[in-house]
């Protein structure tokens, strides 16, 4: 395998596994002090073991997660220091912040573990809200770099690409290029409905295909399912607009790349998408355009020339489809399954089980399946934003040639990036066997995380007071009379 080729392969391998953690560490969070302020709120010890058995797994996740974001940072100072030597000179900003970031998520997670029955409850929240706030902090401001590389400002671009000389440099201008007003909420949103998708089909998982439950395991799993349930269905709405936004953002400052993803090989006014098998004629138009026109112009490759077209647009273009497929679908089935959560049972629907999605064998295998299925659209959907960058590893403008059609002006190729040191053979090996050794201990970890200490003990240790700040949920004490008492029995301890 060539060092190009290798050099490509060593970072798909390496950000596809980083991924998989990152949304864990936005996600999480949230899902962990939401549970915990619902034990607290509703006196209620299965919430409270939800979140004290997951906040170790937040733990164990974020300490592999940090080694992939490791393993990244010595592949940017080794195989594509060159892309690093610009981001050091002109985009450094975002990468100084995202260090103060991550030291905000590993503070307030230590804070957060060790706290637990040591610090008001209030204030042991609010810890645990920091942590996802510095996660989402962390993961918006790489981002923002990658947006950078899409959209490159904050010097002149033009000067460099003609004379390779850096000039009028302002690192601020580079905190928020245009391309990030697509990949930050989506990014963000993304995170959130595969991390709490994922949660749902763990729960449902468990209430499948586990047997012998107890009541305790019933009411825990219960919980933990219908958090997720309603967390992936409130931010499927974010989702949406993220994803709407996304493409009007593309068609205003990167149409071919807009065009890499849709496989639009023509440019035309009502541009068709593609649903399946079904064309839908101006469908394209009308969602790219502000204000919608069915009739709007979108590039396709035949306005481009043809060097600076993707030459691997058909990967891009089905990662796309599938993380698109599957959101919209996850999207909607979250949204069902929250509804009749919450109301199936007064609506009373007895169709595919609806009217118990908690206990209902379909309603359970869908969560369980699109769940997961989430996970796939997260990976496809990096896979696509990518790969569809191709042939560039930062972009430039779009200028328009004497013929009338488009050139892409680039500030880096791809091909003039990589390291062509052999030296990078071992470096990149050595990372790739480090990084499946952690995944394979990671699931170990979890497995025993989760199969090592029965759910019953963890409801049992726990017995839940309240401060104040919160209104408490507990039974109405009835005072006995004293002819009660005495037909008890003289020796109650009163």
């Amino acid at each position: 395998m060539s060092l190009f080729v290798f050099d490509r392969v060593l970072a798909a391998y390496t950000m596809a596994i980083h991924v998989l953690f990152t949304y864990w560490a936005i996600s999480l969070p949230f899902f962990i002090v939401t549970a915990e302020y619902l034990g607290y709120r509703k006196n209620d010890p299965y919430y409270l073991a939800l979140a004290k058995r997951f906040a170790v797994v937040m733990a164990v996740l974020f300490a592999v997660g940090s080694a992939g974001g490791a393993a990244i940072a010595v592949e940017f100072i080794t195989v594509w220091y060159k892309w690093m030597y610009l981001v050091n000179e002109l985009e450094i900003m975002p990468f100084v912040l995202e260090v103060l970031a991550f030291f905000t998520e590993v503070i307030f997670l230590a804070l957060y573990l060790y706290g637990w029955d040591r610090m008001s409850r209030t204030t042991h929240m609010i810890l645990g809200l920091m942590i996802g706030a510095g996660s989402t902090a962390s993961a918006i401001l790489i981002i923002i770099v990658n947006s950078w590389m899409n959209t490159p400002s904050g010097f002149n671009v033009m000067n460099y690409i003609n004379n390779g000389v850096l000039t009028d440099i302002n690192p601020v201008s580079g905190l928020w290029p245009p391309a990030a007003t697509a990949e930050v909420p989506m990014g963000v949103a993304g995170a959130l409905f595969v991390g709490f998708g994922s949660l749902a089909g763990y729960f449902s998982l468990r209430k499948l295909f586990s047997k012998n439950l107890t009541h305790d395991d019933v009411e825990y799993y219960n919980r933990g399912l219908k958090l997720s349930i309603y967390g992936a269905a409130i931010d499927a709405i974010f989702l949406a607009w993220a994803g709407d936004n996304a493409g009007k953002t593309l068609y205003s400052v990167q149409p071919l790349k807009l065009a890499t993803l849709e496989g639009l090989m023509h440019t035309s006014r009502y541009a068709p998408m593609d649903l399946g098998p079904i064309k839908i004629p101006g469908l394209l138009s009308l969602l790219v355009s502000w204000p919608p026109n069915p009739s709007a112009l979108v590039l396709g490759y035949s306005s481009f020339v043809e060097n600076v077209r993707d030459p691997i647009w058909w990967l891009s273009h089905a990662a796309y489809d599938v993380h698109a497929a599957l959101g919209i679908l996850g999207a909607i089935v979250f949204w069902i399954l929250a509804l009749f959560t919450y109301y199936g049972h007064k609506l009373n629907v007895k169709f595919l089980g609806l009217n118990n999605t908690l206990e209902n064998k379909i309603p359970l295998a869908v969560a369980f399946i699109m769940g997961w299925l989430q996970l796939v659209a997260w990976e496809s959907g990096w896979v696509a934003a990518e790969t569809g960058r191709q042939p560039f590893v930062i972009w430039g403008p779009m200028l328009q040639t004497a013929n009338g059609i488009y050139t892409i002006e680039a500030v880096m190729w791809t091909n003039e990036a990589y390291n062509n040191n052999p030296i990078v053979y071992p470096i990149g090996i050595a990372i790739m066997t480090v990084l499946a050794i952690a995944v394979i201990g990671t699931i170990y970890m979890l497995k025993k995380l989760f199969t090592g200490r029965e759910i019953s003990k963890d409801v049992a240790s726990i017995t839940p007071t309240f401060s104040s700040g919160f209104t408490a949920q507990a039974p109405p004490v009835k005072t006995m009379s004293t002819h009660e008492k005495e037909h008890l029995g003289g020796g109650m301890n009163e």
